[in-house]
């Protein structure tokens, strides 16, 4: 589904950097390292399931003790000869994985457990070998004396010899102080047997053996002669000790060969269990949640949150990101300035889908619906290769060209500052190209970009959709909110005025951009003012109901109509088809197209919108009419609004009106469903400041259906 180098550009390695810290075992690493997302559905649902349910037990107080989950598949390898032997340490650690085994699968069949029991029911259960090693090897690893009888036996007369011996050497070695030749006054072993230390020159005032002596040759080491039967009766007792703590090992280490293969698999799931908790701990901290999940290539994200910028503490800085892709919408066109979110919001599409198809939930609200995708490639930063000798340009190229090849249904392209580095004429003609390839082969894209012919291309294109990032103007500030239906500005010209910059420099600057340029920019900037607008009187009473004369019938509908005494008059100054005007004293030239009551439909650049006749001022240059090929459309008749926010509804409507207008249509229908009648409110609060609106009404049959009257 996803490469490593993708799964890295997308940042999904801060947050495997994050759950490596929450292992507790060599086996939970290696499961980590061989994370990757899946594209069957049935896979990645299952192992969201155990994670979801695994955080649920985590949250309510429960306490998994990840305790004992030792690696100790060196130790299989050393017994798997014959004859091999364990010590006692490796078997004890041995021991401890089986207890830890046994602990993980009775934890996980407590009542309530019935999903997670199923993921620890194949750990075999070895209470045996476990009880036999306990009972031979203490936890410091260290034979027990009731291993065997024959073991206690020789370690209790062991012990006898041993103090008999430590009593003769120390009265020979207090008698050898008082005579002033003991070196020490402390018995010590050399050779594997008890001496006394005394000065090189008295060795011959006491009978013995001398076994070594100091660096110095000052003080040397002797066995007294009188202990030498005691020391070895000590030393034949130490061997026998030896062979029957050999015999129990050995006999441990052939127990432990013939369940090998079950210890081996038992590590296996414990490394499972050890990331599954990693999982939870992580989704815990992002205030993960598992999203609705479908079989169709589609995104919907509802205040999503990228969850690499979670961990770094800022959580309450985030922007919540709403975005929707999948339908009709195949292409989606991300704009807006420098440093405002438009990458970030664009890696949040991918890395939300790399951490579902590992099992991860999702910091979003949990009616988001993610598709599945069968694979997600990503274009994102600078490839520039020296090896492959590749400009940053030519790694871009080829990397879209790999794209391109496989482009197809089922699949996510990510794709940051598209078309940048060539000419910029050049690289946007390319990048409307590409997109076009990937709208048609039935694949999801979502590109970033300053190209303002991409966003007319957005505006303009069915299956494409633009969306932006906002930037306050006052503080010069990007807000990180993303508008979707709305393209953006990069605001270069603004924040150069803000900040001072020569006046005469920007008006040579716009003057070079040329007048279409400008155009775009002013009329973006105007239409998103105009959007905050209308959200922000979303907020305000219902509109005024009046009536229509006449007599009542049981079956006439109450029909929503602008109040007697609102009506403006026609501008005194009278407007041509083919003329140049600005539109409310501005800077920008727009042609008019077209003329039609009190309204008309004015061109600007790449852009056209309906505007009223009292907004336009004529200028006295005339523009000739473009020639060129005639864009034959089928209007639409009807948007359905159901799940949108107020902006992105208010668009579309405005988006509608244009086109019916345009079209001569009569009649329009907006579906905006019942609800909480918030979403129809802000609706007809829009329509009744419309100017190509002449009434609408709701259906008493059907209150989620405005007939708009144009």
């Amino acid at each position: 589904m996803i490469s490593d180098r993708v799964a890295e550009k997308l940042g999904f390695n801060t947050l495997v950097r994050w759950m490596k810290e929450s292992l507790v075992s060599s086996m939970g690493t290696e499961e980590l390292n061989a994370i990757h997302p899946v594209s069957d559905s049935g896979a990645r649902r299952l192992s969201l399931t155990h994670t979801d349910a695994l955080q649920g037990h985590l949250l309510s107080g429960d306490t998994l003790l990840l305790q004992d989950f030792i690696d100790v598949r060196p130790y299989l390898e050393q017994a798997h000869p014959d004859g091999a032997v364990l010590n006692a340490e490796s078997l004890d650690e041995v021991r401890r994985v089986c207890r830890a085994s046994r602990r993980i699968r009775t934890f996980f069949s407590k009542e309530g457990y019935s999903i997670l029991a199923k993921v620890v029911r194949p750990i075999g259960l070895l209470q045996e070998l476990e009880q036999h090693i306990e009972r031979t090897v203490d936890s410091s690893g260290r034979v027990k004396d009731t291993a065997s009888t024959e073991l206690r036996q020789i370690r209790r007369r062991l012990l006898q010899r041993q103090q008999a011996l430590r009593e003769k050497l120390r009265e020979l070695l207090s008698r050898a102080i008082q005579q002033g030749y003991a070196a020490e006054n402390q018995l010590t072993m050399r050779a594997g047997r008890m001496v006394i230390p005394l000065r090189a020159e008295a060795k011959r005032k006491m009978r013995g053996f001398v076994h070594d002596s100091s660096a110095t040759g000052q003080t040397v080491y002797l066995e007294p002669a009188v202990c030498l039967d005691l020391g070895n009766e000590v030393r034949i007792l130490e061997a026998q000790e030896q062979r029957e703590i050999e015999r129990l090992l050995r006999e441990l280490t052939n127990r432990v060969r013939e369940h090998a293969n079950t210890i081996e698999r038992n590590l296996v799931i414990l490394g499972k269990i050890d990331l599954l908790h990693a999982k939870a701990q992580l989704s815990i901290r992002l205030g993960g949640v598992v999203p609705k999940l479908s079989e169709e290539s589609v995104l919907e994200i509802r205040e999503g949150k990228n969850p690499a910028l979670l961990l770094t503490g800022k959580s309450k800085e985030i922007i919540p990101l709403t975005l929707s892709l999948g339908g009709e919408t195949r292409t989606l066109v991300i704009t807006g300035p420098n440093a405002g979110g438009k990458t970030v919001a664009m890696k949040t599409c991918g890395l939300m889908l790399v951490m579902l198809g590992c099992g991860i939930p999702i910091p979003a609200h949990p009616e988001s619906i993610f598709g599945s995708f069968t694979q997600i490639l990503v274009e994102i930063g600078d490839e520039q290769s020296i090896e492959r000798d590749l400009s940053t340009f030519s790694a871009r190229i080829a990397g879209l060209q790999q794209m391109c090849e496989v482009a197809a249904e089922g699949m996510l392209m990510l794709i940051d500052e598209i078309g940048t580095g060539t000419d910029p004429a050049e690289g946007s003609a390319l990048a409307q190209a590409v997109l076009e390839h990937f709208t048609a082969s039935g694949a999801l894209t979502v590109v970033t970009t300053h190209h303002g012919t991409l966003k007319a291309y957005a505006h303009e294109t069915a299956g494409v959709a633009n969306g932006s990032m906002d930037f306050d103007e006052d503080t010069l500030r990007p807000t990180f909110l993303f508008r979707q239906g709305l393209p953006g500005s990069s605001y270069a010209f603004r924040i150069a005025s803000r900040m001072k910059f020569s006046p005469a420099v920007l008006a040579r600057a716009r003057q070079i951009l040329g007048k279409p340029g400008v155009t775009l920019e002013s009329l973006i900037a105007s239409y998103r003012d105009r959007i905050s607008k209308l959200e922000s009187s979303s907020r305000m009473p219902e509109p005024e109901l009046v009536p229509e004369s006449g007599p009542a019938h049981p079956s006439s509908r109450p029909t929503v109509r602008r109040a007697p005494g609102k009506a403006e008059p026609l501008p005194a100054v009278q407007l041509k088809v083919g003329q140049q005007a600005v539109i409310d004293a501005g800077n920008s030239p727009c042609e008019i197209l077209s003329i039609q009551g009190r309204n008309a439909l004015v061109s600007a650049g790449n852009m056209r919108m309906k505007v009223a006749l009292k907004r336009l001022t004529p200028i006295k240059q005339t523009k000739l009419r473009r020639k060129g090929r005639v864009r034959v459309s089928v209007p639409r008749t009807r948007v359905d609004l159901r799940g949108f926010r107020v902006s992105e509804a208010l668009a579309e409507v405005e988006k509608l009106l244009d086109q019916g207008t345009g079209a001569n249509l009569s009649t329009v229908e907006i579906i905006h469903g019942t609800g909480t009648g918030a979403l129809r409110s802000a609706i007809h609060s829009y329509l009744e400041t419309a100017e190509v609106n002449k009434e609408f009404e709701c259906l008493d049959a059907n209150p989620g259906v405005t007939i708009v009257k144009i």
